[in-house]
Formats: structure tokens, sequence, C-alpha cells
């Protein structure tokens, strides 16, 4: 199934980021993120996931 970013369930997180979910399964989860230049995420760890990042534009720090 093909789903896209204007049809995903949409959230908001921190101070003005975004986030549209377009896979939530069991196994997989993948969810399309907007961070305005300037805001951070709270640094976290999790125990049943592992994360990958890829960035469309812009630059980020880790």
């Amino acid at each position: 199934m093909k789903i896209s970013k204007q049809k995903a369930a949409h959230y908001i997180w921190g101070a003005q980021c975004d986030g549209w979910h377009l896979v939530q399964g069991e196994t997989l989860s993948v969810i399309h993120e907007r961070m305005p230049a300037g805001t951070t995420e709270t640094r976290h760890v999790h125990s049943k996931s592992r994360q990958f990042f890829f960035i469309l534009s812009g630059e980020a720090c880790m």
C-alpha cells in the first residue's frame, strides 16, 4: 500500500516539530519528521527499537 505524507497520521512534538506516521506495524515504524532550523530532540533511549535517520535538506548534529 502506498501512503503519502499528505494522507498520513500527523502529530506535533517538541516546540514546533512535525511527524507523519507512514508505517505503523508491530515490527516496523516509519516516521517522516520535519524539524525547523534551531530545534532539538531530547536525548532518549529506545529499549526495543533501532533508529535510522536520513536528511532531506539541511544538516544535523548528533
